[in-house]
This record gives structure tokens, sequence and C-alpha cells, in this order.
């Protein structure tokens, strides 16, 4: 009774949070500047609590093109500190460190963005070092040569990793016959060929041809970089593309979800099944990022989610089990990921497709879940807004699935519009249990279990390094 009366004290408290935070997230729209340098679009939101700053450069377009040699985008950004035409890796990084600057590049298949932050005082001298490296970063063959050794070691230390392998094998099944299946990271083939050459003509192609925007948050003497960003960047004052795509992909086949389709991906001497499941998600069957946000967690946000009181409470198959879905520009995917022992792999995948079936109609699912659910995402929203530097990756995020600033704020608003049927109806669209990918990774002994509950399709381990 304790715990139950702490419980709703918690409740209330993130009730109440939810209140003042969206007073004080319209307060932070409020203060969201635009303007134009040269033919860069920056947002600026004025933050004089700290005297630190975040820049962040994003770039419309990712790894999408990276053509035969997949990986080369993420690794021109991760490289970028490598080396100049006048300073080394330690020389660089040995000037980031005494002013406390903190980096990170971030690609996807759409998009791609580098950010630095550190102490409003030095961002003039930082901003002019971040510049020098988008200029003339070299990225030095013996530097590389490092690069690609580690990132070789860790794609063939795969094998032991199950769950990171199960991910990628799940993700290049589920995506097969889209734009999207390749590996923002490349495989081993693709980094063994990647040449300091190959890295240099994409900075270059990212300078000058690809639209950008900066994102700044900090007090307002940092718009004072505005003509070391368009001077010393680099950065073509006429780079205008933009990616976008509008991809048909083919529908996926139903299948019986009493047999249901499995992809085996075979790893010797493994001694647990990873399970993976999930679906391509088109762009115009989008079900909204609210549907979408409140559909995870109740379904696989945690502790109190339905799959782990069917899997673990109720079943004890598992220790964890998790599902999100969502959507980025111009596709989306959902993910549930879980574990379990050999002998009880045939069970769990079983499970699995009755979970979502069972979900999929709205009179299984309780009321009582909803507004637990509901209480939690709309106390998880409110601390998205504590600093401005949060707002502002989420703005970037926004900006780039074109979603309006406003109906992200009027979210706590959706949130108690949604139904047991909107919960249902979007469970369907990301987790269809009649179509939903399903990945198995373990040993070979597991396919005599697995084929007496489904059809086997077998791949090797090797096809995902």
């Amino acid at each position: 009774m304790k715990g139950l009366v702490a419980m709703n004290k918690i409740l209330k408290s993130l009730i109440i949070a939810s209140t003042f935070v969206s007073v004080g997230a319209n307060e932070l729209v409020d203060k969201i500047e635009k303007f134009k340098w040269d033919n860069i679009d920056v947002t600026y939101i004025q933050d004089d609590k700290f005297p630190t700053y975040n820049v962040t450069i994003f770039f419309a377009d990712g790894a999408i093109k990276d053509g035969r040699t997949k990986g080369v985008t993420k690794m021109m950004f991760d490289l970028l500190e490598s080396g100049t035409n006048r300073f080394s890796l330690n020389e660089i990084a040995d000037n980031l460190e005494f002013y406390g600057v903190s980096t990170t590049s971030n690609v996807t298949h759409e998009f791609s963005s580098y950010s630095y932050s550190g102490l409003a005082k030095d961002v003039i001298p930082t901003t002019k070092k971040i510049c020098h490296i988008f200029r003339d970063a070299v990225y030095p063959n013996q530097e590389l040569s490092k690069a690609k050794k580690s990132l070789i070691a860790q794609r063939q230390n795969l094998v032991s990793n199950h769950g990171e392998l199960a991910s990628i094998a799940f993700r290049s099944i589920s995506l097969k016959g889209t734009p999207y299946v390749s590996d923002v990271r490349g495989r081993l083939a693709d980094i063994k060929r990647i040449k300091r050459a190959y890295l240099q003509s994409r900075l270059k192609y990212f300078r000058d041809d690809v639209k950008k925007k900066v994102y700044i948050t900090g007090p307002r003497s940092l718009l004072k970089v505005k003509n070391i960003i368009t001077d010393e960047c680099g950065f073509n004052a006429k780079a205008s593309f933009i990616r976008r795509l509008d991809t048909e992909v083919k529908e996926i086949k139903k299948f019986n979800p009493e047999k249901p389709l499995i992809h085996f991906v075979e790893v010797p001497k493994a001694n647990q099944a990873q399970v993976r499941a999930g679906v391509y998600i088109a762009k115009k069957e989008d079900p909204g990022f609210e549907n979408l946000e409140f559909m995870s967690q109740y379904l696989g946000g945690g502790f109190t989610s339905i799959l782990v009181k069917e899997l673990r409470t109720k079943r004890g198959l598992t220790y964890s089990a998790w599902a999100t879905a969502g959507m980025q520009k111009d596709y989306g995917r959902s993910i549930l990921s879980t574990f379990t022992k050999e002998e009880t792999v045939g069970q769990m995948v079983q499970e699995v497709v009755k979970i979502l079936k069972d979900n999929s109609v709205p009179t299984n699912i309780s009321m009582e879940e909803i507004e637990k659910v509901r209480k939690a995402v709309k106390g998880g929203f409110a601390f998205q807004f504590q600093k401005p530097s949060s707002f502002m990756r989420q703005l970037v995020s926004l900006d780039n699935s074109q979603v309006d600033i406003k109906r992200f704020l009027e979210y706590t608003e959706s949130v108690d519009k949604i139904s047991q049927e909107d919960v249902a109806k979007t469970i369907y669209a990301a987790f269809p249990y009649d179509k939903v990918q399903i990945v198995v990774l373990g040993d070979k002994s597991m396919k005599k279990a697995l084929s007496k509950i489904g059809k086997i399709k077998t791949y090797s381990y090797k096809n995902f390094l």
C-alpha cells in the first residue's frame, strides 16, 4: 500500500511538472530566432543561464549515396579531426582539449550533423579551428590505416557480440528492397576498400553541394561567429542539395501467424537465442509520432510494459524485452528486441506473435494500462525542456522530419485523446502480427524447434559482418 501511495505521488508530480514545463516549452519557442547567413539557415535560442554554448551544423544529406563503398560518409565525419594540412591529430586534440571542447558527429542515411560545445568565451578560436578542419582536412594515411584496422577488428568481433550482430542482421533483412538497407558504418569488405581520396571527395561534396543549417544555443555574443562560419569553413554559399526520397517498396506478404516466417541467422556455439521483430514503415503509412511514441511506451517501454509483463513476469522466458517505432524524414522502422534460452526459443517466437496479435484488438487493451502510459509519457515529455540545448536537439529532429513545432508542443494534449483503438491500430501498423519480419540468431541446433512452429529461411552470420 505504501508503495502505491508513493507511486501516486510520483505520478502527480510528473503531471504537475508536465504542466509547468509545457509553459517553459512555449517560452523557449518564443525565444527561437531565425537568420540567413548567406545561404545558410540559422536557428538561435538565447540561453544566459550558463556561460556555455552548443553549435550544430546540419547537412541535408547522409550516407544513402555512398556508392559501392558503404561507410565512406560516416568515416569522413569520424576522421575529420585526424589531421589537416597544418596540424596533426594530436595537435588538434590538444587544442580542442585546451578549450574544453566536446565534438560529436551523427550520420544517418538521410542527413548528417556535426556538433561542438564549450565555454562561450572561447567560441571564436574554437569555431576558427573547426572551420579550418572542415576546409583543410587531409585524412592522413597513417590515421586512416589505424581507424580501418580498429573498425575491421570490431566487425570481426561481432561474432561474439550476439546482441549487436542480431540487430545488424535484422536491419539488413527487414529493410531489404529499400534504399536504407545498407549499414552506414559499412561492412568488412567496404571498410577494407576505403581510401583517403574517397574521404576527401566526400568532404568536398558536403562542403560544396549540400544545403546546410546551423543551430546555436547560448549567450547572444555567440552570433559573432557568423563571418567565421560563412567565410572560413569553405562552405559554398550556393550549396542547395537536399536529399529527398519517395520510395515505393514492395508490400510484405502476409503469413499465417500460426506458422510465421522466421529468418534464422546461424552462429556457431551461441548459448542463447536473440530475437528481433519489426517492419519498414512507408512514409504514407506514418501513424504520427504521437501515436508511435505512446504505443512504444505501452508495448515495450520499460519494466511495466506489456512485453515485459508477458514474457518475463508471467512466463519467465527472458530478463528483458523492449520495442520502439519511429519515423524519420522519408521512412520509419520498428524493432522489438529480446532474448531467451535455446530450449524456449520456439515458445518465445510464438508468444511474441501472440502478444502482437492480441494487442491489435482494442478490446484486449485495458484502459488501466492506457492511463498508466498516459501519465508516464506526459511526465517524460516534461524533462525534454530542462535545457535549451536539449530542446534544440528536438528542434533539429523536428526540422528534418518536417514536423511543425506547434504539433510537438501540443503533444500532451494529443496524448490525452489517445484511445484503445488508436493504440491497437498503431501496434498493427508498426508490428503487424501477420507480416512482421522475425529474425532469430543462434546455434543451428535451434532450427529443429523453430521448424516445428514456422517456415525457416537460413543465413550465415558472415553475411552481416
